[in-house]
């Protein structure tokens, strides 16, 4: 007499079309199984966190983004300030309106004062274009954001571009400009 043992006895069941439930030939295939598992759960995993780096990255440029803009938009309103409240203005072709100041910095025609993205002189009044630029580290929430303004006088019109970075230094990679045109 034979005595069936717990792995004898299920070894012996069969289903109704007489294939066994158990078939231990098929041995690792659990192994198989848990691998497939971990390895779909891990390339979820990667996907999310490249998804989650990419959000960040976004945010980061979309914040450096808007700083620049505001340099942007503070370099127009500067310059929109001294052409239009002064008789003759500040920007006059003829007479130089040297010295202005914007955002809490004085600012002066002159070789000595460069501007803050180095791609020149500061030339106030006196010329058919006048340049300036500040860089916005004043005040309570200080940054390294610049702005580079241009205005050009053709007789009755005035152009102004003011181009704003989210930092003065030009070798940055991430460096981002933003523009402003004002035309009237």
């Amino acid at each position: 007499m034979q005595i069936k043992t717990k792995s004898n006895f299920y070894k012996g069941i069969k289903n109704s079309n007489g294939v066994r439930f158990f078939d231990y030939n098929q041995k690792g295939f659990s192994l198989f199984v848990a691998m497939a598992v971990a390895g779909a759960l891990l390339l979820v995993a990667f996907a999310v966190s490249k998804i989650a780096t990419k959000g960040l990255e976004f945010s980061n440029i979309s914040k450096e983004s808007q700083l620049a803009f505001f340099a942007a938009d503070a370099g127009i309103e500067c310059a929109l300030y001294w052409d239009v409240t002064f008789d003759p203005s500040k920007f006059d072709p003829v007479v130089s309106g040297s010295p202005i100041s914007c955002a809490g910095v004085s600012m002066a025609t002159g070789p000595g004062n460069p501007l803050p993205d180095g791609s020149g002189n500061m030339q106030i009044g006196a010329a058919a274009v006048s340049r300036f630029g500040f860089v916005m580290n004043q005040g309570v929430n200080q940054t390294n954001a610049c702005v580079v303004v241009v205005i050009t006088k053709a007789g009755i019109n005035t152009r102004i571009q003011s181009y704003g970075y989210n930092t003065c230094d030009t070798t940055f990679g991430r460096r981002v400009e933003r523009g402003v045109e004002v035309t009237y």
